[in-house]
């Protein structure tokens, strides 16, 4: 395969996997959700680095309780084993401080069927302090 853009019906592995974390996290089913994980897994976001599985844990810890809802996903597309996923987020953590959404685009690292590294980066126009 090469690491061209490709639409995501043609990767329809990697699509489930991510269906699949999705459903997890919406159910808030910490168990399964780190399940997705490798154990040295990489997470990264705009306020943070979270390498590996414990500090993973910790992250859907805290977004589960911040009540953290995916909203929508707007385009997805695979480029080899990544996902490239752009997405809405909301939660009432971010409504408190008067922001009804992120968009964001989050990209999948996927090895053997689970999460090597997940990186979320806000798309451009977003401008506050976190």
């Amino acid at each position: 395969m090469t690491d061209e853009v490709k639409p995501m019906e043609e990767n329809e592995t990697l699509k489930k996997v991510l269906d699949d974390y999705i459903e997890a996290f919406e159910a808030r089913d910490l168990e399964r959700c780190l399940a997705f994980f490798h154990e040295d897994a990489h997470l990264q976001i705009a306020t943070g680095h979270f390498p590996g599985i414990k500090q993973i844990e910790q992250w859907h810890k805290d977004r589960f309780k911040g009540g953290m809802r995916l909203v929508e996903i707007e385009d997805m597309q695979s480029e080899g084993n990544t996902l490239i996923v752009n997405a809405v987020v909301t939660s009432p953590r971010l409504k408190l401080v008067r922001i009804k959404d992120l968009r964001g685009t989050g990209t999948f690292v996927i090895q053997e069927g689970k999460f090597k590294e997940y990186r979320m980066e806000l798309r451009k126009g977003y401008r506050f302090h976190i």
